[in-house]
């Protein structure tokens, strides 16, 4: 079994830049390992170095959108105002627009949320292709009042635009309309329709059977997750979101069976390793097997979309306070606050131990 000092030298190796890296490059780097504080650090030097350089200032307004909506606003402002055609700048802008308009007053909402529409639509205008930025202009019909523009009606008539370049994504997203309508017989056409364009693709088998599963439906849900598990080429990715499905539904023991089993469909899967760790702590089993799992998904390259490693120390800690390895503990946290200082959980967790 490794020891927490073990993990906590390999992880910092791992997570160091390779020398010859301009700042820019090490900040990448160090993101792309799902070491935000570091990397946020680094883009700013980067500016710096090179106050002419966009892409830095993208990636700075993307890791300011939770905890400063406004120094993301700014941030991504600037690197519009040096490459103003690139869509995705327009997309993030977009979303800090949105998180403003989430957060702030009621005389800042309505601005915050004309600008976020403003910023998606120009986005959608650069590259008519971006899927992604439709689906937020989607969304944001669905999501807002009347008064600020929010419409099922304009949603809607965005579907066609999708399916025009991509069938499978517009049938998915004519089911987000057809679910806020709460038609739910057409939402499941929709997912049905998007099955037979392209039955290897996990997306529609997924939402397929999380909404007979809501329905208490057992027996339609069997059904598709059967015709998914012979078809679709991400395998591992059924039985992992299978698995988040019972861990929210607090029924852990098939919850960690789902993820085993997603673990033999690949083994590289890291995300796999942290909900393993995860339900062995729930649980309270077997503990000592939760932390080869943390250890394991900190020794895996990041996967985008998992959570920081910052998460896996935080909860291995909470391992070894159960264990009564408290040294362990706080090295844990300890490493956690290192890599978010603004994590409260380990925060917490830390002052308990002092």
């Amino acid at each position: 079994m490794k020891v927490v000092g073990s993990i906590l030298l390999l992880f910092s190796i791992a997570a160091l830049p390779a020398s010859g890296q301009t700042q820019f490059e090490k900040a990448v780097q160090l993101y792309e390992a799902g070491n935000p504080i570091q990397s946020k650090a680094l883009f700013l030097e980067a500016i710096k170095e090179d106050p002419r350089n966009a892409e830095a200032y993208y990636y700075l307004g993307t890791l300011s959108i939770d905890s400063d909506y406004e120094s993301a606003i700014d941030y991504l402002q600037k690197a519009i105002d040096l490459a103003g055609t690139n869509a995705k700048y327009h997309l993030m802008l977009g979303n800090a627009y949105g998180a403003k308009a989430q957060r702030a007053g009621i005389f800042s909402k309505f601005s915050a949320a004309s600008n976020c529409k403003e910023q998606y639509l120009v986005a959608v205008s650069l590259d008519p292709k971006y899927t992604e930025a439709r689906l937020r202009v989607i969304e944001y019909y669905l999501q807002a009042p009347g008064v600020m523009g929010g419409s099922d009606a304009k949603a809607m008539a965005e579907v066609d635009t999708v399916k025009m370049y991509d069938q499978y994504a517009g049938y998915l997203v004519e089911a987000r309309v057809h679910e806020y309508r709460k038609e739910k017989a057409r939402q499941e056409q929709c997912y049905r329709k998007a099955i037979s364009i392209d039955p290897k693709k996990l997306d529609a088998y997924r939402a397929l059977w999380f909404l007979a599963m809501n329905d208490g439906d057992a027996t339609k849900a069997d059904g598709v997750f059967k015709k998914a598990a012979a078809a679709v080429d991400d395998k591992s990715g059924l039985y992992y979101s299978a698995g988040l499905y019972y861990v929210g539904k607090d029924d852990l023991a098939t919850a960690r069976t789902m993820f085993e089993t997603a673990l033999q469909k690949d083994p590289q899967n890291a995300l796999v390793f942290y909900q393993l760790g995860k339900v062995d702590l729930l649980t309270g089993a077997n503990l000592d097997r939760g932390i080869s799992c943390f250890e394991e998904f900190l020794a895996a390259p990041h996967v985008k979309g998992a959570p920081g490693p910052e998460y896996a120390f935080w909860r291995l800690g909470m391992i070894y306070e159960k264990l009564g390895k408290v040294d362990s503990a706080r090295a844990a946290y300890r490493k956690s606050l290192g890599l978010n200082p603004g994590l409260e959980e380990a925060k917490k967790a830390l002052e308990k131990l002092k």
